[in-house]
């Protein structure tokens, strides 16, 4: 269900207090003119947009968890990154104006929409918001060439521990506890994400639980040692 806001485009001002429930949101300068809210419930299994769309919009995602699937084009598909709350989405299309990858929701999400020709002209207007802009597009970036040292470099073992250390990180940066929390995602999406086979996934979290590095209980988890766990993350 498309829960979008219409919002009527309006002038940008030189300043403009802020709605309340956006007090709090890391990107707050980025869509601080009034025309470039729109808020939109996603559901579980929703996509907010697929390959091949047009760039009409970035999204903010300000509740809830999604997963971002590139497919090739012989059909092999590869998740490249797990957004969680405060992450911004649609970066892939600024190249080409079309969307490469689908941005799918892991549970009822919410997002803003900010219209990207919009969001430029404020860019050029206001220095502050092109530097956050900068810095998102560069942590998106820097979030590829993780994976990358993850998938070439990394044992079995050693992906899992950096992808919990990750999770865990993540987690705690948004208020929440850094040692126990709940995977929105299935083995099956890890296992792709981390170019491993589903079996070998279950395998090492049993053997990480053996080791009293943590517990887990379906998508449960519980980190137990965090040191330990951050040291096998280095390899």
């Amino acid at each position: 269900m498309d829960t979008t806001t219409t919002c009527l485009p309006a002038p940008f001002p030189a300043a403009q207090t802020l709605p309340p429930e956006c007090a709090d949101c890391v990107v707050a300068r980025l869509c601080q003119p009034a025309g470039m809210r729109g808020r939109r419930g996603v559901r579980r299994g929703e996509a907010i947009f697929r390959a091949g769309d047009p760039l009409h919009n970035l999204y903010l995602l300000r509740a809830g968890s999604m997963k971002i699937r590139v497919t090739s084009t012989s059909g092999l598909e590869q998740i490249t990154a797990f957004p969680v709350a405060g992450a911004l989405l649609g970066l892939d299309a600024i190249e080409t104006g079309v969307h490469t990858c689908d941005a799918i929701a892991l549970e009822d999400s919410v997002t803003c929409a900010l219209p990207y020709r919009e969001l430029e002209a404020h860019c050029e207007q206001n220095a502050e918001a092109a530097r956050q802009l900068h810095r998102l597009i560069a942590h998106d970036i820097n979030q590829g060439q993780r994976l990358l040292l993850t998938l070439g470099r990394m044992t079995t073992d050693e992906r899992i521990a950096s992808f919990l250390i990750d999770t865990s990180e993540q987690m705690a940066a948004h208020g929440y506890s850094p040692r126990h929390f709940v995977l929105k995602m299935t083995r099956e999406d890890i296992a792709n994400h981390l170019g491993m086979k589903i079996e070998t996934v279950c395998r090492v979290f049993s053997r990480l639980q053996t080791a009293a590095l943590l517990h887990v209980s379906k998508r449960h988890l519980e980190i137990l040692d965090v040191d330990a766990l951050r040291r096998l993350s280095c390899g």
